[in-house]
């Protein structure tokens, strides 16, 4: 049967010391917040084509800028809903 000694020691081994801990948490910090700041800047890229495509559907004066509108809407509106994990995402 293991003595309390034992268990004291096994836990001195694992603990992490302050500077890991501080490392740990500041990295896991700083990939969180550029996560989110990212998500943020492709959502809005993703708009602004959506809002672009649709502006040159309603513009168009013939068949080709029409496809590209659409082509620019259809791109926009899949980055949105592909960031709200709509559809599976080609960068997963």
């Amino acid at each position: 049967m293991p003595s309390p000694d034992d268990a004291d020691q096994d836990r001195e081994s694992t603990a992490l010391s302050e500077a890991e801990l501080y490392r740990i948490v500041h990295d896991a910090t700083q990939d969180a917040i550029l996560g989110a700041v990212g998500t943020v800047l492709l959502a809005g890229v993703g708009v602004v084509l959506f809002l672009a495509g649709v502006s040159a559907v309603l513009g168009a004066l013939d068949v080709g800028g029409t496809v590209l509108g659409v082509c620019f809407a259809a791109l926009g509106l899949y980055l949105v809903v592909s960031l709200l994990d709509g559809v599976p995402s080609p960068w997963q």
